[in-house]
């Protein structure tokens, strides 16, 4: 039985020309990914994933998943399975696992017996896969784990995985992923100095070395061909999710790219970021007093390596196309819009910040007649009144209401300014109102939709960095939190649904008139 596998490990890779090998789970980040075009390399499906790819091995051990191919289909050549299969698909029954290695702190001794058993953790035998690979190709195999998410945050199964055979939900999935994760983060240690496999999480963990969205460039050298999503700004019944980076890409490139393949991946509509002339925004005093960072110990230092210059501006620019995700800047004076402005960005917005650079806002409002955001932190009334004189010819204009405290206490959120704002809507068509949040966690944002928001804009970092200004309001993209956050305001938008009273088709009488009552 053991010989068996051996050989059909060996007769794959001799097919094989390259030195990939994908793992396959059934994670919702599956459905951000393109498999139209076969993958270059091994495929080996857990479980019944292979209802989303075939592959050249599947590895399974309970006995729902022999229900699950029963009932859709064999759509690998070779099964390591822990049931007897039918007859004529190719397959072996794995043995039990000795009761001498039968512990779950031995699965690294396991996985280095060349003996495969019945795996309760079924990525054990598909790593072991992998080696056996590596061995007969005498070559380093970069292994490539999708749909690995160990997480429900965005749900529990990939749409395109169908119908869910496990029975397992709630509490007891939860449970059941931790445990997953803890394992898979023994094996991601346990290569990390191997010279037989490249493990590559495809995912939003802090451990994951491949985004989904920069899987297709990475593999087939090129981004997914997905046609280019319509993003009309004048929907005012299109909640647009904007992640706001601030500063937070500290200037460096490569933090850049990667916040907005992450925001992309969780699911955010816009990205937005800031541009400021440091020299001119600051005084000589300020810029002169004592701010420590890796740059230096000024606020200069400081402002000016946190900044967006041109090369960077050009690489947003450049990373959002690929990615399909349109982006915005936050101009804080002249010089910065007319770097920006070479771009023709989807938008332009006014912030907080700038609220009574009354005469820039007066100059700004001259050149520019796109469509603009503007948050209104830190002002009152009289601000609407100003922003409707100084900008009459922008026929898209978002409103967002906004407080300028960081974190903004719950007491302090004041909501209701939004249904202020949608009820101007029928006084001034082109208002949008909006939310930009200061607050903590999704709470206010999916009650400022619900009251009428139709932009949420949300500060979001990658990893905690103690010297960043406004770090502790972000969002970590490292973590789920921010797909999280998204799903939230996306059921808000769903559960708010139409401002008009209809009979819907899920309603039903109890009670049929009585014809007495007719």
């Amino acid at each position: 039985m053991q010989e068996s596998i051996l050989r059909q490990i060996a007769n794959t890779a001799s097919k094989s020309k390259t030195n990939n090998l994908f793992i396959i789970g059934k994670g919702p980040s599956l459905d951000s990914l393109d498999f139209s075009q076969p993958l270059p390399g091994i495929v080996v499906c857990l479980n019944d994933a292979e209802r989303v790819v075939s592959g050249d091995f599947g590895v399974f051990s309970a006995n729902w998943v022999r229900h699950s191919l029963l009932e859709e289909g064999f759509r690998c050549g070779f099964y390591l399975a822990g049931k007897p299969l039918p007859q004529n698909v190719q397959h072996v029954v794995l043995p039990p696992i000795p009761i001498e290695l039968d512990q779950e702190d031995l699965t690294i001794l396991r996985l280095q017996k060349e003996t495969f058993f019945d795996e309760p953790f079924v990525l054990l035998n598909a790593l072991k896969i992998a080696c056996q690979t590596a061995q007969y190709l005498q070559a380093k195999l970069d292994v490539y784990l999708l749909g690995f998410d160990f997480t429900t945050a965005l749900g529990s199964l990939a749409q395109k995985a169908g119908r869910d055979f496990s029975g397992t939900q709630g509490s007891e999935r939860e449970a059941l992923i931790a445990a997953q994760e803890s394992q898979f983060l023994q094996f991601l240690r346990f290569f990390e100095s191997n010279k037989q496999l490249r493990l590559l999480h495809v995912g939003t963990k802090s451990y994951s070395a491949v985004s989904p969205a920069s899987f297709h460039r990475k593999v087939f050298g090129k981004a997914v061909a997905t046609p280019p999503r319509s993003l009309n700004l004048s929907d005012p019944e299109r909640v647009l999710v904007v992640a706001e980076f601030t500063n937070n890409h500290l200037g460096d490139p490569a933090r850049l790219v990667e916040m907005a393949e992450r925001a992309k991946d969780a699911g955010a509509d816009l990205i937005k970021v800031q541009k400021r002339d440091v020299d001119a925004f600051y005084t000589q005093e300020q810029l002169g007093s004592y701010y420590w960072s890796p740059f230096g110990k000024t606020l200069r230092d400081y402002r000016q390596g946190v900044e967006l210059n041109q090369e960077l501006l050009e690489l947003l620019d450049k990373t959002c196309r690929k990615l399909d995700i349109s982006w915005f800047c936050s101009v804080l004076d002249w010089p910065s819009f007319q770097a920006v402005q070479k771009f023709r960005p989807a938008l332009l917005k006014i912030p907080s910040t700038i609220s009574n650079h009354r005469a820039f806002h007066a100059k700004l409002g001259h050149a520019y007649q796109g469509p603009l955001v503007v948050s209104t932190g830190f002002t009152e009334e009289e601000y609407l009144d100003h922003i409707l004189r100084t900008f009459p010819d922008n026929k898209v204009l978002y409103l967002l209401h906004c407080v300028s405290a960081y974190p903004t206490p719950k007491e302090s959120c004041h909501l209701a300014v939004v249904r202020t704002y949608r009820n101007l809507v029928t006084r001034f068509p082109k208002l949008i109102p909006g939310y930009s949040s200061h607050d903590l966690g999704s709470m206010g944002c999916m009650l400022a939709v619900a009251a009428g928001a139709r932009m949420i804009e949300k500060h979001v970092k990658l990893g905690n960095v103690d010297w960043v200004h406004f770090d502790k309001v972000a969002i970590d993209l490292q973590t789920e939190d921010f797909a999280r956050f998204v799903r939230d305001v996306r059921l808000a938008e769903e559960m708010t649904g139409s401002d008009r009273k209809t009979t819907l088709p899920c309603e039903h009488h109890k009670y049929p008139i009585r014809s007495t009552e007719a």
